[in-house]
């Protein structure tokens, strides 16, 4: 998560440029180039910094993304809403389902996420403080990050079901897909820990054909013999259903009682600040999107 407690939103665009761009130099090891961006992780910036489409800011609100894809796939995609609280006064966990899940509706990564496996074992008093202190506060949220569509997004706090088995799941199918098409998927195994991401769990890139590519994270293991997953064809033609209206977008899909649901979208994967191995790969990524030239000029904003 973010720790400026600065509003970065209202930064003059040059103070986010400068300093994206000295973090992107400290954690990928090369300058960033704005102008001319060769690699998919630099073009990744361009699009954080720049790139203000409202459907990818409806998108990235989790709880308006449930009505996005119910609207283009139907019901039973996500896991049920069942409340949502649009400010700190409305918190009551008191009248919360006796299985649920709390959520923030712009946090990842396994922050600001309640599992409620049992009501009855939950201590209402310190879990209403920290949600009602920290939950709606934007300069703790994705709402104060460097990725400009967050910045229309209202922190909301809602509750859905709990899915016993997605929490258990070993594996997270993520497919990146490029101006309409899926490319490669990869699969995070056993990545969370009572809705917490674990440490170091592996990352394993496969085709869509599901063969495993020889690419890795530098800093995660990799599997070379994951099973196929059941819902595959299916989860290649809802991405390309899904992805067709973005330059690039990443969706995210899990199982759970051997129906397929979808977890999220993500348009900046680790925020673009993941070194590859091969490098060679970030650079074939880049001439997939190529976003400076393909952007909707109605969608870009420099200043």
């Amino acid at each position: 998560m973010n720790k400026i407690m600065e509003d970065i939103s209202k930064w003059p665009i040059e103070k986010r440029e400068e300093y994206i761009k000295k973090v992107f130099e400290e954690r990928m090891g090369r300058p960033l180039d704005l102008e001319n961006p060769k690699t998919f992780s630099e073009m990744i910036q361009w699009v954080k910094l720049y790139y203000r489409d409202p459907a990818m800011t409806r998108c990235v609100d989790k709880v308006t993304f449930k009505n996005y894809i119910k609207e283009k796939l139907g019901e039973g995609y996500t896991a049920k809403l069942y409340e949502v609280w649009e400010s700190a006064e409305e918190v009551d966990l008191k009248n919360i389902p006796k299985r649920c899940v709390i959520k923030s509706n712009c946090s990842s990564d396994g922050f600001n996420i309640l599992l409620v496996p049992d009501k009855s074992k939950v201590d209402f008093t310190k879990e209403e403080k920290d949600i009602k202190e920290n939950w709606f506060d934007r300069l703790k949220l994705h709402t104060n990050s460097f990725a400009s569509y967050y910045y229309g997004v209202q922190p909301k706090v809602y509750v859905e079901e709990y899915l016993k088995e997605a929490e258990d799941s070993p594996d997270d199918y993520d497919i990146f897909c490029f101006h309409g098409e899926p490319k490669f998927i990869y699969v995070k195994t056993a990545h969370f820990n009572n809705g917490i991401n674990t440490e170091g769990y592996p990352v394993s890139f496969y085709t869509t054909d599901w063969k495993y590519m020889n690419v890795k994270y530098r800093e995660f293991p990799s599997i070379a013999d994951l099973k196929r997953p059941p819902h595959l064809s299916e989860m290649l033609e809802i991405s390309r259903k899904l992805s067709k209206e973005f330059p690039f977008v990443r969706v995210d899909f899990f199982e759970n009682g051997g129906k397929l649901y979808i977890a999220e979208f993500s348009f900046a994967p680790w925020a673009g600040l993941r070194p590859y191995e091969p490098e060679t790969m970030d650079y074939e990524m880049g001439k997939w999107l190529d976003i400076v030239h393909t952007a909707k000029e109605e969608y870009v904003n420099k200043d």
